[in-house]
């Protein structure tokens, strides 16, 4: 074979592997490319919070038409506690709280007699916007376990504490009596004892009601709800 015919099947041979390597590399880059009409079709998850200023009943009932055949990644959010099970922090948002339902929260109280002269404080507050509608209930686990036992009306045992309405200053010159502020209820404890709380929150009215709840304190952490 001379050289020139050499180099000429060298030539082709190299071509021919070029194109057989194209056609194995482009079905790989079709299968492996994201589908740019999926991605654009998944839904963003839904979140328990609302603006200020929102209706809640609007919320509630926009909440309930969330297909039920959505995937939980469609619908993945912040849970709020229904009960001492899954009870958490607050979330840094205002929330709707449906008729006569409940939310549960819980937090850590911390207290060590070598370090602290004296107990510190954890103040719960919840703001609504409609005054009335809406209160809270500070339990301990001691304290549910009791009123879950009960066995009659003298048995009953309440919570540790409730919210009551806030102080609000009046006008110097104002003739009202009314100091207090129904729509912002507060709770302020401590004690010489380390303890787990439970503050539920309650909707006493027949419609839903927003409202945005605060826990804070030095001695006051938030425990994981991971067993």
């Amino acid at each position: 074979m001379s050289i020139k015919k050499a180099y000429k099947f060298m030539a082709t041979s190299v071509l021919a592997s070029m194109v057989l390597a194209m056609c194995l590399v482009a079905p790989l880059s079709a299968q492996s490319a994201p589908s740019t009409d999926q991605s654009q079709g998944a839904s963003p998850s839904s979140s328990p919070c609302i603006t200020p200023g929102q209706s809640a009943g609007q919320t509630m009932s926009q909440s309930t038409e969330i297909s039920s055949t959505q995937s939980m990644s469609e619908t993945a959010a912040p849970m709020i506690g229904t009960g001492t099970d899954n009870a958490g922090a607050p979330l840094d948002c205002w929330l709707a709280l449906d008729a006569h339902k409940s939310n549960w929260y819980k937090f850590r109280y911390g207290y060590n007699s070598d370090q602290d002269d004296s107990p510190n404080a954890a103040t719960v507050r919840l703001s609504m916007e409609t005054p009335g509608c809406i209160g809270f209930e500070v339990w301990t686990q001691d304290q549910l376990n009791k009123a879950q036992n009960a066995s009659s009306d003298d048995d009953k045992v309440g919570p540790v504490g409730s919210g009551t309405p806030e102080y609000a200053a009046i006008e110097r010159d104002s003739s009202s009596s009314k100091n207090q502020n129904p729509a912002k209820l507060i709770w302020v404890g401590s004690q010489e004892g380390s303890a787990t709380f439970y503050v539920v929150v309650k909707n006493h009215k027949d419609m839903a009601c927003s409202y945005r709840l605060w826990i804070s304190g030095f001695s006051v952490s938030f425990p994981s709800n991971a067993k």
